[in-house]
């Protein structure tokens, strides 16, 4: 899956650790409730090889062969696409082709409070997710619980490298989808608490993820886990591992995410209070 952006703020951002975790988090909630934010996804399409509509948006979908991508055609005005190159009016009745979502959040198709993307997960299968900016999902969002920071919860450990393009079978929140492989460029030993771990870490586009569970999962804290975003390192080297930007992940805000789940060496023992916790939500706002 792609993930929206989750890393710590990196540039016009205030000075010291506490001061960029409180961005972060002001960052965070503006990213959950944008237009293709996670709270915003209300429904998904699997897409195959018979032409299928779009149950509120006004296209038909469907893929030829194995090609990369979802073919589309608008069957009224207003429909656009979004991508590298700007915004194009789709003409309707004229096929074209919605590519697969990249880590830059593109392609994208819009059309009034509504957004679709293509999304794999390894380029076998694809669905159209669909966003609405007016979803009830958005409405009764509050806010994410979050730990303040605390400089404790920052470790360091040591990334090692796997074989290169090494993939694996991964478990995910939609049972449909386990087994469906990721790429996993290496692992991290680090301490945590009492436990010396070795983490598995999965790619998302240029930067590694961490998908752990610890003892606050299910408790306090969204189950089945949280995810950590890090830069790449090389093999060997020494890695950082802030705590404090642990995040909820994508189906903590919307059940129509099929989001990865830890694998058991990612299971800690100790109890994580850092980082992100779980939806705030207000049934009154629906």
């Amino acid at each position: 899956m792609t993930l929206s952006s989750a890393s710590a703020p990196t540039s016009a951002t205030p000075q010291g650790p506490a001061a960029i975790h409180a961005a972060w988090r002001a960052e965070r909630l503006a990213q959950v409730t944008g237009r293709t934010g996670a709270a915003a996804l209300i429904s998904y399409v699997p897409v195959g090889a018979t032409e299928t509509a779009v149950d509120g948006f006004p296209v038909t979908v469907w893929r030829v062969g194995e090609e990369e991508g979802v073919h589309v055609r608008a069957t009224d005005p207003g429909v656009a696409l979004l991508d590298a190159s700007g915004r194009t009016e789709l003409t309707p009745g004229v096929d074209t082709v919605l590519g697969r979502l990249t880590p830059a959040g593109l392609p994208l198709l819009e059309y009034g409070t509504l957004t679709i993307d293509a999304f794999s997960l390894d380029g076998t299968d694809y669905e159209l997710r669909l966003y609405d900016t007016e979803a009830g999902t958005v409405r009764t969002l509050t806010g994410i619980d979050t730990h303040d920071f605390d400089p404790t919860w920052v470790l360091t450990g040591t990334f090692h490298a796997g074989e290169p393009d090494a993939r694996m079978p991964w478990g995910f929140t939609r049972a449909s989808d386990t087994g469906h492989t990721k790429a996993v460029p290496g692992t991290i030993t680090v301490r945590v608490d009492d436990q010396d771990a070795e983490l598995l870490v999965f790619a998302d586009g240029p930067a590694l993820v961490l998908v752990f569970a610890d003892a606050t999962t299910g408790a306090t804290s969204y189950a089945p886990g949280r995810f950590l975003r890090l830069d790449p390192v090389p093999d060997g080297a020494a890695i950082t591992l802030d705590l404090n930007f642990a995040f909820v992940p994508p189906c903590g805000f919307s059940d129509f995410f099929s989001c990865p789940i830890p694998p058991a060496q990612n299971r800690l023992r100790a109890a994580v209070l850092a980082g992100e916790k779980r939806a705030l939500r207000d049934p009154a706002n629906a």
